[in-house]
């Protein structure tokens, strides 16, 4: 009899069991690098564990009931065969790893740790209910089914294993099949409260679950689907410098182009000159500078440095993960690494919106389907990605998210950023890093113009007695004589005062020099409409004629990139022009104005719409960014405290200076600091990691809860219809559509979802609501969670010029 892992009832092909168990296994154990530790655990024990979880993951498919169930003759739940595969690995690894590891309670968890690995690898991650009184007579009948026909067909199955793993011909398939001594086993039934609650609790379990876990999930998926792990390849850091001085070439800005490279060229000789022990200890790299002095591909050469020192000194070329905050400023990153590293080498680019077409080579004759499988397993040797889908795959038990989780042992990873961090997440995410490091071998790059302190914070959180700032290594040293010398803006607080739409206006055209561009930077959207429809009923009032621009998630995406563009084009002739935007223009947004107005709001946000203005010091000395308090509205925004702490410090001054900013910033982080850790940072540190609730973990949000929020498809060109009904093909398996199986229209549909996001708006829902806006599902029956404004209504509730009509 052949055994099969999987079979596909269209082609009617199937994989064999012994082949995918022995792929599986050796890919568990190819993908752990050397650096990868825990405590008391060399990486011997580490990659026997994995290889052995590989190995045995699906040893309960050899069930004649999971066999039939393949071919579609049986449907009972004697089919289930993750918790028998689990239980036998557990018995298997008691006899293999008691010979290498001499410690019996380290023994006992590892063992448990990995059956919950095995017995989860389908599911999502918890050690809640896994022995329900109510359920247990239940659970131990089908597994006595189950283990009773392996048993009986051990012969069979010691044939089919043991011609590819002869090791296992005399394999005793009654010791490993022993339920009973499962269930007599105080370790194994107690194991979740030990670990939540006594002795044995310690942080490591958490990220050695997730690892191994992530290590199983995402060999067992990529093999299934007949890839490989792809192994990673080395790139030149010269290919930044080669490409900058094609990209710089007829620049008229001697003098930035001047600051850029020597600000490059000392973050470069700080790499090269660490010794290497320095290169094999140090895990975390730190890059301070100014909006401007080009921190994109600085950080990227430093990293493709290190790279090849590491590949000279560990004999393993680690992967480069860059991390963003913002999903908007992505592409414009995506092009710059595009140029560099051309077709060297993979670059993967990952986030909720990416379109899967663009991640595959013209080379590469690879299924939509496919691609989807590699861009989520992160298979690349670069990887371009957001803050949401690196810190929502660590803090997670969800199977999908997790499977990637395992690509950061010994890699590389960029934070760009790293402030947009929500300050309650701080401890947590710097406590979260140091142990990523000491575990998985990561080695992290900083980079931010205004370093929060994170893993200061993190220090707190771990009780750690030891400063971090002895841990990191300072690339660019001499930040301090950059910041010393900019002289592009200053803030000039006027908070005396609250002003409602009309008074602002007045103040702005007050301070506005008509031959000059200005951002206007407000905290809702309702003011921002306001401040729009004001200031350009103002401006007609006068005779000037400055084009005014709105920018704000009220309107389609597709509409935010053509402001953009337009306003871009507008700047760099040097015409005057006006913005009113909400906070999305803070969003790394490259634009450059000569002046800004800001709503009151906490120091770095004041300080990222700073940096919209004269960011290459082009535009004379200290332009100003006013900043206003109008009416209430950063209270429904930001925190009392951030509110509170901020406006104390902007009134100590009567203008502050851009050579000033890092300098209040550093005594603004460290009154957050002596504060305490927050709630937040403490809750999901001491009851999700530490006790390994994964219903904790859960509650970790880098975005705000927005189940208040819907997505409102505005169907207002010939375009967005075209998507639509491709949407709703993909969702009915209409048409062509009909001959793709399950995981190709999954992938399908990513790939227009990600086009129809340019037509989707969030509305609160509310607004929706009181709107009456139709589901989408009205348009054609098709079910979605989508709101939908159709082509006939698109007048009546969506403006060209600010988007959604609130009524």
């Amino acid at each position: 009899m052949e055994y099969l892992a999987h079979f596909d009832k269209d082609k009617r092909y199937g994989q064999p069991l012994n082949e995918h168990l022995k792929a599986v296994a050796e890919m568990c154990t190819e993908i752990v690098p050397n650096v990868v530790k825990f405590k008391d655990m060399d990486i011997d024990i580490i990659k026997c564990l994995a290889y052995n979880i590989g190995f045995f993951h699906d040893i309960g498919k050899y069930s004649k009931f999971f066999q039939e169930y393949l071919i579609g003759n049986y449907k009972g739940s004697y089919k289930n065969h993750a918790h028998i595969s689990a239980c036998f690995s557990y018995l298997f690894l008691f006899d293999k790893i008691k010979m290498i590891c001499k410690n019996e309670n380290l023994m006992y968890i590892l063992m448990y740790l990995c059956y919950i690995v095995v017995r989860m690898h389908h599911n999502s991650l918890t050690l809640e209910r896994l022995f329900t009184i109510e359920g247990q007579d239940v659970m131990w009948q089908e597994l006595n089914v189950i283990r009773q026909n392996l048993f009986e067909n051990q012969h069979q199955i010691l044939d089919d294993l043991s011609s590819i793993a002869p090791n296992l011909k005399d394999l005793d398939f009654s010791t490993y099949l022993d339920l009973e001594r499962l269930k007599g086993n105080k370790y194994f039934m107690n194991m979740p409260q030990l670990l939540k609650m006594g002795r044995f609790a310690d942080e490591q379990w958490y990220f050695f679950l997730i690892y191994m876990f992530s290590l199983l999930v995402d060999s067992d998926k990529l093999d299934s689907a007949e890839l490989v792990h792809r192994s990673g390849k080395s790139i030149s850091h010269s290919r930044v410098a080669k490409y900058l001085a094609f990209k710089d070439k007829g620049s008229a800005d001697k003098t930035l182009l001047l600051k850029r490279e020597n600000a490059r060229r000392e973050m470069m000789n700080n790499v090269d000159n660490l010794t290497d022990e320095q290169i094999k200890n140090s895990r975390f790299f730190i890059i301070t500078a100014p909006t401007g002095i080009g921190k994109t591909l600085s950080s990227l050469q430093c990293a493709l440095r290190l790279q090849q020192r590491i590949q000279d000194i560990e004999e393993y070329v680690p992967k480069i993960i860059t991390a963003i905050p913002f999903i908007n400023i992505i592409e414009q990153t995506r092009k710059e690494y595009e140029n560099v590293i051309g077709d060297q080498a993979s670059l993967v680019v990952h986030h909720r919106l990416a379109d899967i077409a663009s991640n595959i080579k013209s080379s590469e004759n690879i299924p939509i389907s496919k691609a989807l499988l590699e861009i989520e397993a992160w298979e690349g040797d670069v990887i371009l990605t957001t803050f949401v889908q690196l810190f929502q795959s660590i803090f997670t038990g969800r199977n999908s998210a997790l499977k990637k989780l395992n690509k950061l042992a010994g890699s590389i990873v960029i934070l760009d950023e790293v402030q947009a961090i929500p300050e309650k997440y701080m401890p947590l995410v710097g406590a979260t890093l140091q142990k990523i490091s000491e575990y998985y071998g990561t080695r992290f790059i900083l980079m931010t113009a205004t370093q929060p302190k994170i893993l200061e914070f993190g220090d707190r959180l771990l009780n750690s007695h030891e400063y971090s700032s002895k841990k990191t290594i300072d690339l660019f040293p001499s930040s301090e004589t950059y910041f010393a010398q900019l002289k592009r803006t200053k803030f000039v607080p006027v908070l005396e005062e609250e002003m409602n739409t009309d008074k602002f206006v007045e103040f702005f055209i007050e301070k506005w020099n008509p031959r000059k561009s200005a951002v206007i930077v407000v905290n809702t959207i309702k003011r921002s409409i306001e401040v729009y429809y004001a200031l350009k009923s103002e401006l007609k009032g006068r005779g000037i004629d400055t084009p005014v621009y709105y920018l704000s998630t009220n309107i389609i995406p597709k509409k935010r990139m053509s402001v953009i563009q337009e306003v871009d084009k507008l700047l760099r002739a040097n015409k005057s022009v006006i913005l009113v935007s909400t906070q999305t223009i803070e969003a790394g947004v490259d634009l450059d104005f000569d002046m800004a107005f800001r709503d009151f709001a906490p120091l770095d946000s004041l300080v990222q719409t700073a940096g919209r203005v004269n960011r290459n010091s082009q535009k004379g000395e200290h332009l100003p960014v006013y900043i206003v308090k109008l009416a209430h509205d950063s209270d429904y925004i930001y925190h009392l405290f951030n509110r509170k702490l901020t406006m104390e410090l902007l009134r100590e001054y009567k203008e502050i200076y851009e050579w000033q900013y890092n300098k209040i910033i550093d005594r603004y982080y460290d009154k957050i600091l002596s504060l305490g850790i927050p709630q937040e940072s403490k809750n999901i540190w001491n009851e999700g990691i530490l006790k390994l609730d994964f219903n904790k973990i859960s509650e970790f949000r880098l975005i705000e809860d927005l189940s208040f929020i819907c997505d409102v498809y505005v169907e207002k060109d010939e375009n967005a219809t075209i998507l639509a009904n491709e949407y709703e093909n993909i969702i009915l398996e209409r048409g062509d559509y009909a001959h793709y199986n399950s995981f190709e229209r999954k992938a399908l549909l990513r790939n227009i979802t990600a086009k129809v996001n340019d037509y989707i708006i969030q509305v609160k829902e509310r607004k929706v609501e009181s709107n009456l806006l139709q589901n989408f599902e009205i348009r054609n029956g098709v079910k979605s969670s989508l709101r939908w404004i159709s082509p006939k209504d698109v007048s009546k509730l969506y403006d060209e010029e600010t988007g959604f009509k609130f009524v």
